[in-house]
């Protein structure tokens, strides 16, 4: 019985079942994760959109501009069919965005020109807005009530300003300037140029590695790095306002014959493994003429950071309030503020458009690793040598025991009981007291031995009792019977 125990307990303490995540190869186990490596519509000949591919492109610019400063697009969610999955390092193409402060740079010809550029779009939204008012027979009430504004005006550069490197420029898709003012301007007087600051907002094609893993149903996306570098220079521009060629082909439908198959590629990010990122030229100026004129737009706002009036996309109201504050607010941010929404703003209007970009290319999907929780047996070898260890022991001691008794040919009986000793003969039972005191055979049976022993004349029961005034380890008196 002991051996039993304890065999039973240290076997529990060397065998266990831990539950680990393991990896899952079942025929409904999904891990996918959506990217691209290149970027073209082109089928041989033109370019073929799915149905308002232009609208979505649109839909993703201004779904990441007119995120709040302080929140993030997340990026696209992977697939994952048990809720934990991860994936090894990864490379996708990108879209990076970028801001700098022009007014910051003292070039004093840039800052001419984007005056010129910015009193000429100054006048044609005052103008337009009056002329809208009297045309509704409002007269210029409208301005008389909203004496003073704040500008925001969003334009396209025609040329690069140096502020981004040499790469990064070779890359863009979009390059457009912000004029601002931190204060607010009277309509009654021209514009005062000297007090207008200004930022140029860029957006260019990108590299980056990334590292996906769901955990508990969570998905979380780490960028691990990020190269703006062509494989090879281009002989023209990835930036629509840039490009001379694009329009001219657009309106007479020859874009085939000027760029046909061509592509930008672009080299493989860090950390990730080496693969061909392409840009098929026509389609990325085609998208860069969309995102162009969604970056076109200006507002005036009144002192609560409400529209005054408009004219463009609309995304000039996204600067704005990341610029001036919040709406019903009187008080603009410090100018690290101010440029950090912009940063973020900007950030988000590249991670959106790239979360667009990896759905057009299903060739470039990523196939992770499936994990489930699955039982494992654990082995304690430590345990399972104590288990042999007392298995040893125990058979030594039976071992023992049968070379023992079979030398005095004598057989120990373990456990004497009651039962046995109501079987045995009269005489001797009488002689231990008989059955009918029970309390009394009772304590006399804690103090018998009982043994077996063979002998040429059969089998003899052995029972020993102390005798009275005996230790326990003295001789004791001894009955037998002889079983035929």
């Amino acid at each position: 019985m002991i051996s039993g125990f304890l065999t039973s307990t240290l076997t529990q303490q060397a065998v266990t079942y831990p539950v680990f995540e393991a990896e899952s190869h079942g025929p409904g186990d999904k891990a996918e994760i959506n990217r691209a490596t290149t970027f073209s519509a082109y089928d041989g000949s033109t370019i073929v959109l799915a149905a308002y591919d232009s609208v979505r492109e649109q839909q993703a610019i201004f779904s990441g501009a007119f995120q709040a400063p302080a929140d993030e697009i997340p990026p696209a969610s992977p697939i994952c069919s048990s809720g934990e999955c991860y994936w090894p390092p990864y490379g996708s193409m990108a879209i990076c965005g970028g801001v700098a402060n022009l007014t910051s740079l003292g070039n004093s010809t840039l800052i001419q020109s984007l005056n010129n550029m910015t009193e000429k779009r100054l006048s044609v939204l005052f103008n337009t807005a009056r002329d809208t008012s009297e045309a509704l027979g409002y007269g210029d009430i409208y301005f008389q009530i909203v004496p003073q504004v704040y500008p925001i005006i969003i334009g396209i550069l025609d040329k690069p300003t140096n502020a981004f490197n040499a790469s990064v420029t070779s890359l863009m898709a979009s390059d457009s300037f912000i004029a601002y003012t931190d204060e607010l301007l009277n309509n009654s007087l021209p514009f005062d140029t000297a007090k207008l600051k200004y930022l140029e907002v860029a957006f260019w094609w990108c590299t980056k590695t990334f590292e996906t893993n769901v955990t508990a149903g969570k998905a979380t996306t780490h960028e691990l790095s990020t190269r703006s570098e062509l494989e090879q220079p281009l002989d023209t521009a990835l930036n629509q306002p840039w490009n001379a060629d694009y329009y001219l082909c657009y309106t007479q439908g020859t874009c085939n014959a000027s760029y046909g198959d061509r592509v930008a590629s672009l080299a493989s990010p860090p950390g990730s493994e080496p693969e061909e990122y392409t840009v098929h030229l026509w389609t990325g100026l085609s998208a860069s003429a969309l995102l162009a004129t969604s970056m076109f737009d200006s507002v005036f706002m009144d002192r609560t950071r409400g529209n005054v009036a408009s004219n463009g996309a609309g995304i000039a109201q996204a600067f704005g309030l990341s610029i001036l504050g919040d709406f019903l607010t009187t008080s603009s941010p410090e100018p690290a503020k101010q440029m950090g929404n912009v940063r973020r703003l900007v950030g988000n209007v590249a991670k959106s458009t790239t979360n667009l970009l990896n759905k057009t290319d299903a060739s470039a999907i990523v196939i992770g690793t499936v994990k489930t929780p699955q039982v494992f047996v654990e082995i304690r070898w430590e345990w399972m040598a104590m288990v042999a260890a007392q298995l040893v022991l125990t058979l030594l001691f039976l071992g023992m025991t049968v070379v023992t008794t079979h030398r005095a040919q004598m057989q120990v009986i373990k456990c004497s009981s009651l039962a046995m000793l109501c079987a045995l003969d009269r005489n001797t039972r009488d002689h231990i007291g008989g059955i009918n005191d029970l309390e009394g055979l009772k304590r006399k049976a804690k103090c018998l031995a009982v043994r077996l022993q063979r002998g040429g004349s059969g089998i003899a029961l052995w029972l020993g009792m102390q005798r009275d005034g005996r230790s326990g380890s003295e001789e004791a008196e001894e009955f037998g019977r002889y079983v035929e």
